[in-house]
């Protein structure tokens, strides 16, 4: 008899609106299967690839072509190529708020942008030195 396994992951689908409340977009945020009202992340490296090859598919899956989905990224997958494999047209790329304005993080930042991406901060509160990476994002 074979036994078939499946992890139960959890995507969670945050409006955004605009000023006349109409929906803009969502921001797709991993939940734990555990409790649902809030983040458990051990690793955000993991939590943001599950929700990029699971949750991205079923979380827009009958939402309007037009709404724009946003996705929280640590810095390991910046600097990687794990942005790429969402459509540049639909998907943002949102640094989370951990995220430095190093020199590496600013040319992986600079080709996304290339590529056609779209970049907002996560949380971002003003902090100095961070104009370089403000001057790359548009939210």
């Amino acid at each position: 008899m074979s036994e078939s396994y499946y992890e139960t992951i959890v995507v969670a689908r945050q409006p955004i609106f605009t000023a006349d409340q109409r929906v803009w977009g969502y921001e797709l945020l991993f939940r734990s299967k555990t409790d649902l009202s809030q983040a458990v992340i051990t690793d955000a490296d993991q939590a943001t690839l599950q929700v990029i090859a699971d949750g991205f598919a079923v979380a827009t899956e009958n939402v309007p072509a037009e709404a724009r989905v946003l996705i929280n990224f640590p810095r390991n997958l910046l600097v990687g190529d794990a942005p790429y494999v969402l459509p540049a047209n639909r998907a943002i790329v949102e640094i989370l708020e951990t995220v430095t304005p190093e020199p590496e993080i600013l040319a992986a930042c600079g080709r996304l942008k290339e590529a056609g991406y779209t970049l907002a901060l996560d949380d971002f509160i003003g902090h100095s030195g961070f104009e370089p990476l403000c001057a790359l994002a548009d939210i």
